[in-house]
């Protein structure tokens, strides 16, 4: 198994939560869409542009085939603003909270585990040509059109599925629980005292089969560069751990 990795980094990052409607919450993380979303601008993969379908055939096929990880590099910092906006419903001026991400830094993993073909080139083999040679379709950036990405450091890593349990890991993590699997269960324990982690609650989406399908699901994410031993993990449905160089990356 072949695993890309590169570096994505910005001043600023807007990944909306999109559950909340008025003021503009974000995440520190982008979502598994954020980051297939980029990944396909970089190799020109469009949106649909009819009506009737928000996402069209390439992209679809381009989530079903590709699975991303995530590990979380800078500081957990956010900047909030205010605009003002007219409300429909009032029929006035008001002011609305807006949150960027300060100076975000991630590392992105990218695995195919799947013959996916786009024409004559293997898709893994366009996304490492499109970021080794930093020639992209479209302009890549994080969240929103005012927040453009840097793509640095590619790498290709030489790697293999694994049992996590005893095993390290400073990237994110699925929590398969909850709304997906009641009785997932995994623990995980801090190397260092001053370890630290968010848990941001993310629309996940995913395929069942052939069928596309969507849960809330939690994503564990290590912070200030600290590192965790995976104590116990279950029996999981929509991701996978992979070793790679030292530690074990959650691949969803």
């Amino acid at each position: 198994m072949k695993i890309l990795s590169f570096g994505l980094r910005g001043q600023f990052a807007s990944f909306r939560d999109p559950s909340v409607t008025s003021n503009q919450i974000v995440y520190f993380i982008p979502s598994k869409s954020a980051v297939i979303g980029l990944l396909g601008a970089m190799i020109g993969v469009k949106r649909d542009n009819t009506l009737d379908e928000l996402y069209g055939h390439d992209y679809l096929e381009l989530f079903s085939k590709v699975k991303i990880g995530i590990r979380f590099e800078s500081q957990q910092r956010k900047i909030t603003y205010y605009t003002n906006h007219r409300s429909l419903k009032e029929a006035k001026t008001k002011p609305f909270k807006k949150e960027l991400v300060e100076n975000p830094s991630y590392t992105i993993f990218v695995c195919t585990e799947h013959n996916f073909d786009k024409g004559n080139e293997s898709i893994f083999e366009k996304l490492s040509e499109s970021i080794f040679e930093n020639k992209f379709v479209y302009s890549p950036y994080l969240g929103h059109a005012y927040c453009p990405a840097t793509i640095s450091e590619p790498q290709v890593h030489t790697a293999e599925e694994t049992s996590p349990e005893g095993e390290q890991t400073s990237c994110v993590i699925l929590d398969e629980s909850e709304s997906h699997k009641d009785d997932f269960t995994f623990k995980i324990s801090p190397l260092k005292d001053e370890s630290s982690i968010i848990i941001e609650r993310h629309l996940h989406h995913f395929y069942a089969g052939n069928v596309p399908k969507k849960r809330v699901l939690k994503h564990w994410i290590p912070v200030n560069f600290s590192n965790y031993r995976i104590d116990r993990d279950d029996k999981r449905d929509l991701s996978k751990f992979y070793k790679v160089e030292d530690e074990v990356v959650c691949m969803y």
